[in-house]
């Protein structure tokens, strides 16, 4: 009896199991493909995909700043799925689902199945603002190379704990295709050293190292290769120097900065996931680092640590996507933690309160579902239709207060940020303090008031004049 009994209570974990899975896939497929195509085209985003399709057709001559592997990924799935941001951006979205298949088989066999299911629940889910309705449902480069570093560190750890030989190799190339995506993960090269030296595995560490350096370096040369490695390297160095040195203006928390300061990353980690998942993640992170912390606590919080070094103290630029090249080691970090708070006795009120943080973190991702469910073309991307009504399907379009990344992919040619460019057959402004409205302009706006038609498209604002904007005798801006 007892042994019935025992595989009755087995029969129905493992349903509760199933169901859960099967309940995160659902929901982890709405979070990431629902409405992809709908998000506006961002000017990183166009830039990244048009790149991509170059690429794959043989011209290299764009965004050469930048690595290429992501882009080549991006011109190959436009092969696929036609050309344009939808199929980069399924490309994208399915690594992020990828991405949390690895966190649940590595935690599942490390901590249990409840911290694997937390870490893709938390993954797949949360909110990461900075871009869109989530940073990664678009077409970036840092989606691309994160998952690509997760699955490269994941594959290393399995090979130190299996000793299945081909595991190396592949950690090597995945590696190389994050840091040949984006640059950034190259600081996490000394972390492919760690495994084995943390189960104290001499000759792995020695042999290991030496093989993942030469699969590394070969697979490097020939991502890059179709590009021109020396110049396509150097221009790359190049350009990020000069972004170092001269900055890169950024709005953190209510001021416009050239060079950020320490802080700016964790200000946008801060905006991007919300304060009830912030607080889970810290908690759980803590957790795991005074809870039984061993190997692969140290392991995973090392990249951790030398991502936010480098982007908190060697990078002098703070950009709204940049923390999520951190997020997936708190994310792991915090599921260890809750996943060992969960078996603390008593234990029915740690695992209580476990589920509870969890649910915590859930509740602040409703925000984000409600607005991937809401997601439509919005500002720019509903302009040309309201002027094609106003019976405006030519000439300039003056715009200030809103980046040209944000218009170009849109209006092309007819967008001009220089009064100098007049005559204009309407204005547009938006909320960048970054890009202030020059003083004619806010003179026309408020003196000939009576002579605009004033439209909110959501963020940005259009003055529409019952004339064309021209320069009068005197050089001033007026309505004819």
């Amino acid at each position: 009896m007892p042994s019935r009994r025992h595989a009755l209570v087995l029969q129905d974990r493992r349903a509760v199991r199933i169901v859960a899975l099967v309940l995160l896939a659902l929901a982890a497929a709405y979070q990431c493909f629902w409405r992809i195509a709908d998000e506006n085209i961002g000017g990183d985003e166009s830039t990244y995909v048009r790149a991509g399709f170059a690429y794959v057709h043989g011209a290299f001559d764009q965004n050469r700043e930048h690595p290429p592997t992501a882009k080549y990924l991006f011109g190959l799935a436009q092969l696929v799925g036609g050309e344009g941001a939808t199929a980069p951006r399924v490309l994208v979205s399915a690594l992020v689902v990828l991405g949390a298949a690895v966190m649940f088989v590595w935690l599942r066999a490390e901590v249990g199945f409840w911290a694997g299911w937390t870490a893709a629940a938390l993954w797949t889910l949360t909110p990461r603002g900075g871009s869109g309705a989530r940073l990664d449902r678009v077409a970036l480069l840092d989606p691309v190379m994160v998952f690509f570093a997760l699955a490269a560190l994941f594959a290393v750890w399995t090979w130190t704990r299996t000793g299945r030989w081909w595991w190396l190799p592949l950690s090597a190339v995945l590696m190389a295709a994050s840091v040949t995506s984006k640059a950034s993960t190259l600081v996490l090269v000394p972390v492919f050293l760690l495994a084995p030296l943390l189960f104290r595995q001499w000759r792995r560490l020695v042999v290991g190292g030496v093989v993942w350096a030469v699969v590394f370096t070969v697979t490097v040369v020939a991502l890059y290769a179709p590009m021109g490695i020396r110049s396509a390297v150097l221009y790359m160095l190049a350009f990020q120097e000069g972004q170092n040195e001269n900055g890169h203006l950024a709005v953190i928390a209510g001021q416009t900065h050239q060079f950020a300061p320490w802080w700016g990353n964790w200000w946008f980690l801060a905006q991007g996931v919300g304060l009830p998942v912030l607080v889970v993640l810290a908690a759980g992170v803590l957790l795991a680092v005074v809870v039984r912390p061993d190997r692969l606590v140290v392991f995973l919080a090392a990249p951790l640590l030398l991502l936010v070094a480098f982007y908190s103290v060697a990078a002098k630029i703070a950009l709204p996507t940049y923390y999520s090249a951190w997020t997936p080691w708190i994310v792991l970090l915090a599921a260890v933690g809750l996943g060992r708070l969960a078996v603390l006795r008593p234990r029915p009120l740690t695992g209580a309160l476990a589920a509870l943080l969890v649910v915590v973190a859930l509740v602040g991702s409703i925000p984000t579902a409600r607005a991937v469910w809401q997601t439509r073309p919005e500002g720019v991307a509903r302009l040309l239709p309201l002027l094609r009504s106003e019976g405006i399907r030519d000439g300039r379009i003056f715009f200030g207060a809103i980046t040209p990344s944000d218009y170009d992919q849109y209006v092309g040619a007819r967008g001009v940020r220089d009064v100098d460019d007049a005559p204009f057959e309407a204005i547009v402004v938006g909320r960048d303090q970054r890009f202030p409205l020059p003083q004619e302009v806010t003179d026309l706006l408020r003196d000939e008031r009576s002579s605009f038609e004033r439209v909110r498209l959501d963020r940005i604002v259009v003055w529409i004049p019952d004339g064309e904007i021209e320069r009068d005798a005197d050089g001033e801006l007026d309505v004819r």
